[in-house]
């Protein structure tokens, strides 16, 4: 279904992407914006970093279920800080985190494709555009990365993302295995999660990442704890994505870590991920 854009519409949307490139001088460090992707509406919030003129570096990101990263009330918090840290301009794309995988992954690519077309209108270097997610929002990323035929996406950033959707004791990933004990709640709200969202075809190769060629993946920062029980399947997708993938594992830290990092920690988690984005 195409978009169901009235010229109006059109316009409003158009002038809201220049309003977020080029904000005006008084722009509070927040702003909601929405995008209308097969007649649902698609909230876009807009994270400033200190400076607003001369906007250079974008973030899109796509967040995890919040039930799993108990990160729902923290979210807004988390991405105002990464956008100053990282002195980006950061736009979270909200979804119906239970809708159909199928119908979720087309509404974010849709969604992508648009931001990344109006964003380059308006004088974004391409290089300079980054997707990034954290937890199953990192897993729709590879899952959008097989949907994207146009290969816009050149550079993206996954955080912890949960990769197997095998949580259960007869896994083969050893992280798992071994801090089942004390993640149960987690695991078990990995299995619900994607139970709920689960497509009648969950053996296509675009649903398993570790199982299929992912030649055509962007160049990848892949960053998980040591402590994370999705820690094994992030490192096999790091052998998988070769060359193109860049692996930073974090001591002491488990899967939800933007939550929560004490100061030197958080200080090398900015500075990998500043490292990467310039």
């Amino acid at each position: 279904m195409q978009n169901v854009f009235d010229k109006e519409e059109k316009y409003k949307l158009y002038r809201s992407i220049r309003e977020i490139i080029h904000p005006s001088i008084s722009k509070m460090n927040i702003s909601d914006y929405r995008i209308v992707i097969e007649e649902d509406i698609l909230p876009l919030r807009i994270f400033y970093p200190k400076k607003v003129t001369n906007i250079d570096k974008v973030i899109i990101y796509i967040h995890g279920n919040g039930k799993i990263t108990n990160c729902h009330e923290e979210y807004t918090k988390i991405l105002k800080k990464m956008a100053i840290k990282t002195n980006s301009l950061v736009i979270a794309i909200d979804y119906k985190e239970y809708e159909n995988i199928s119908s979720i992954t087309n509404k974010l690519l849709k969604t992508i494709y648009y931001l990344y077309k109006e964003l380059e209108r308006n004088e974004l270097k391409h290089e300079n555009i980054t997707l990034m997610g954290d937890s199953t929002g990192a897993y729709l990323i590879t899952v959008i990365n097989y949907l994207d035929k146009k290969k816009v996406i050149s550079k993206e950033v996954l955080l912890y993302p949960t990769l197997s959707l095998n949580y259960k004791s007869n896994t083969e990933y050893e992280s798992i295995n071994k801090n089942i004990i004390f993640n149960e709640d987690l695991t078990n709200n990995f299995e619900e999660y994607y139970n709920n969202i689960k497509d009648n075809n969950m053996d296509d190769e675009k649903y398993k990442p570790l199982d299929r060629n992912n030649n055509d993946t962007p160049n990848t920062l892949l960053i998980v704890g040591n402590v994370d029980c999705v820690k094994d399947e992030v490192s096999k997708y790091k052998d998988l994505l070769k060359e193109k993938a860049k692996y930073l594992e974090i001591p002491f830290l488990n899967h939800g870590f933007l939550k929560k990092m004490d100061k030197d920690i958080e200080e090398e988690f900015y500075k990998e991920l500043n490292d990467y984005l310039n």
